[in-house]
């Protein structure tokens, strides 16, 4: 498996998108930090106001059912994003939780008078927050501001030029973002961006079925340091083994791009080594995307190749 140079070639997107936040909770409360601290496993009592860290949300098996970006505000606030795990699970499973904690969640990414979501990118979209902010730089990963009544992140992980400012529907002043002609940002390009960058959308494509280090999570998301959570014991365990014989792998190839769920072959063996789990085309006539490989199973001198067209092989690469 070779290092490659796709995050590079598909790194930069460019222009502006208004969405429906498919994840954006609000939690207050007296016990909301330490409710917080035993869900996710990040650590979250080590956080400071301003700051935002990544956190999974896993079963007692350590299997993983979400990803978040968890943000501390002021006041006892904190807030819970996400681009890819559904807000409504994600509040339900936390509802299921709540005991006698004085906790709050809010499920705010639903309804007309919800949040909306403008997703910005490129040259211009930072230009034009630089003028919005009045002088505060635009936040990198790790952090969140303030922005006219909502919060600007640097939320899309592998993605470096990539903002999302949530603010409230209801009352929201006309922005003169939508006349700086930063243009559309596309679904299909920030998908490309993201597979390049090997990123899986969670749990659409590294769910219930993974463990967070067979895609390198354990060093994004994970405090090894913290108290007890869902799933700790299981990742204390695989921390001190040091290995995983599954591994998440960007995955390229010439022609169309192979459906979600394409199987993987050892030519020679005509054994099954993994599954495409993401692919979209390039634009360059081939195709990229993420598959899930039995690391055991692969020929080193020689990649796999799709199992529906034995034909068309396929080059492999760590995400790292």
């Amino acid at each position: 498996m070779e290092k490659a140079n796709l995050a590079d070639v598909f790194r930069t997107v460019s222009g502006s998108a208004v969405t429906q936040p498919k994840a954006w909770l609000r939690v207050t409360g007296e016990d909301a930090a330490t409710f917080i601290q035993g869900q996710c496993t990040q650590d979250v009592h080590k956080m400071k106001t301003g700051e935002a860290r990544w956190a999974l949300w896993l079963t007692t098996k350590g299997r993983v059912t979400g990803e978040t970006l968890v943000l501390r505000a002021a006041d006892g606030v904190w807030w819970l994003w996400s681009a890819h795990t559904d807000g409504v699970a994600l509040n339900a499973r936390l509802e299921d939780f709540i005991i006698a904690d004085d906790v709050l969640v809010e499920n705010l990414g639903t309804g007309t008078d919800g949040w909306e979501q403008l997703t910005l990118a490129g040259d211009r979209a930072e230009a034009w927050m630089r003028g919005a902010l009045n002088g505060v730089e635009p936040p990198i990963e790790g952090g969140w501001v303030e922005l006219r009544g909502g919060v600007l992140l640097a939320g899309r992980r592998g993605l470096a030029r990539v903002w999302d400012w949530l603010r409230p529907k209801a009352g929201a002043e006309a922005s003169d973002w939508a006349a700086a002609g930063l243009g559309e940002l596309s679904d299909d390009a920030l998908v490309r961006a993201r597979l390049a960058a090997g990123v899986p959308a969670i749990p659409a494509e590294f769910g219930p079925a993974d463990l967070p280090q067979e895609a390198g999570l354990e060093t994004v998301a994970i405090s090894f340091t913290k108290g007890c959570y869902l799933g700790q014991e299981v990742m204390a365990r695989l921390h001190a083994m040091g290995q995983v014989r599954r591994r998440l792998l960007r995955a390229t190839g010439v022609g169309t791009a192979p459906a979600a769920g394409a199987g993987l072959l050892v030519e020679a063996a005509g054994k099954r080594v993994g599954e495409i789990r993401a692919a979209i085309d390039d634009g360059h006539g081939g195709w990229l995307g993420l598959a899930m490989v039995n690391l055991l199973g692969l020929d080193a001198t020689k990649g796999p190749v799709l199992e529906a067209d034995t034909a068309r092989g396929v080059r492999l690469e760590d995400v790292s």
